[in-house]
């Protein structure tokens, strides 16, 4: 079975009359488009976690956070056997387990509307359905919440507010995509049609929703709504160049990254975009990035400050290629970026930065295990913080 670059387990196969030069979703899966018509509404029971999960023994990865302030942080990650969802509410000096479970391979995604209300979105291990996971309390309790059975494999979440918040993932014929919607705060999703949208294998599909209304999806095209779904419009991409992960701090302002993957670093390419319409035009904005493997994330406190987090190399005779984490930022609106290289992580997955603050969280990994890294100065600098021990 294929693994992507966070060593997740791939489920995808082509389409029929498809080959692998496109695929849905990159470091997992993906975002956008809907085989179904009509809204199917599936609203499975609720299913409280564990009050007191077991620790991990060791967490391989933490692939993705959100903080709602510089003291108060979530972040998913997973292990050899499952995935666990982790809490710190002291800015990152301690961290404990909040759930644990064997359903999922991994916690692909996490968003966090404020101190008691998260959502996350699991990347389901084989046969076992997508679902989501929510606290209402600030993580004392978390609840699965089932997926409309169009959204097979989950990637990625973005949440307006506390109320309406946008999946993404593979459609059941996993290669196509899908979008799923909740009105409720989670407890209750339906697929949201959208025009067809696919990526190449390197990269994965991405979300970002300014408000309730409007929202962007990235792939190999930019489907914009401006009225909550109701309509969506495509957009062309320079080059034909598909659009990964993004984050749009306003309704107009949005960046996005993409990585082209190889087996040997040095082949490998990393781009960043930006937009200054709300997804209808982008402009490559970092060309040719020195000894850049990939991106994993990209967050922005504000419309110009922005943070994206990834993986760079540095060549060694014989071929093999000494790997670190790294950070890119911009306080100019994406005009000019400064490179941060970090020793202590081979790769970073994801990262949140708060809002009008310099304070960011980071998840990576290191050699044998996950790392979470903190930045009071816009990832200017990181320091390592300890992860929860069995």
């Amino acid at each position: 079975m294929d693994r992507d670059r966070r060593g997740r387990r791939r489920l995808n196969a082509p389409a029929p009359g498809k080959t692998w030069q496109w695929r849905a979703a990159g470091l997992v899966f993906a975002a956008a488009g809907l085989v179904a018509s009509g809204a199917v509404v599936i609203a499975g029971p609720a299913v409280p976690a564990a009050a007191a999960p077991a620790a991990p023994a060791t967490l391989t990865a933490v692939t993705a956070v959100s903080c709602v302030s510089a003291s108060r942080c979530w972040a998913g990650a997973y292990d050899a056997s499952g995935s666990a969802i982790i809490a710190t509410a002291d800015g990152g000096v301690t961290w404990s387990v909040q759930y644990a479970t064997t359903r999922f391979d991994d916690i692909a995604g996490i968003d966090c509307t404020s101190a008691a209300h998260c959502l996350a979105i699991g990347y389901a291990a084989e046969d076992s359905g997508a679902a989501f996971l929510e606290t209402a309390d600030g993580g004392k309790i978390w609840s699965t919440h089932a997926a409309p059975k169009s959204l097979a494999l989950a990637e990625a979440i973005s949440c307006a507010n506390g109320l309406d918040c946008w999946a993404v993932g593979l459609a059941g014929n996993r290669f196509d995509a899908a979008v799923a919607r909740t009105t409720d705060g989670g407890g209750v999703w339906t697929p949201e049609p959208v025009p067809a949208l696919e990526t190449a294998m390197s990269s994965p599909f991405g979300i970002s929703c300014a408000s309730a209304t409007v929202c962007l999806v990235t792939g190999e095209a930019a489907l914009t709504t401006a009225n909550g779904g109701k309509t969506w419009t495509r957009h062309a991409v320079p080059g034909g160049v598909p659009l990964g992960p993004v984050t749009c701090p306003s309704a107009r302002d949005c960046y996005a990254v993409f990585d082209v993957t190889s087996a040997i670093p040095s082949h490998e390419q990393a781009y960043l975009y930006t937009s200054a319409n709300g997804g209808v035009t982008w402009k490559d904005v970092l060309s040719a990035p020195s000894h850049v493997a990939g991106f994993g994330g990209i967050s922005c406190p504000s419309t110009t400050t922005c943070v994206a987090v990834g993986g760079g190399y540095a060549p060694q005779a014989g071929g093999t290629d000494t790997l670190y984490g790294l950070s890119e930022l911009t306080s100019t609106s994406g005009r000019h970026w400064a490179q941060s290289t970090v020793a202590r992580a081979q790769d970073l997955f994801a990262d949140s930065c708060v809002t009008r603050t310099r304070d960011c969280i980071a998840g990576g990994q290191a050699r044998a295990a996950g790392v979470i890294l903190k930045s009071a100065n816009d990832g200017v600098t990181w320091t390592s913080e300890p992860l929860p021990k069995a």
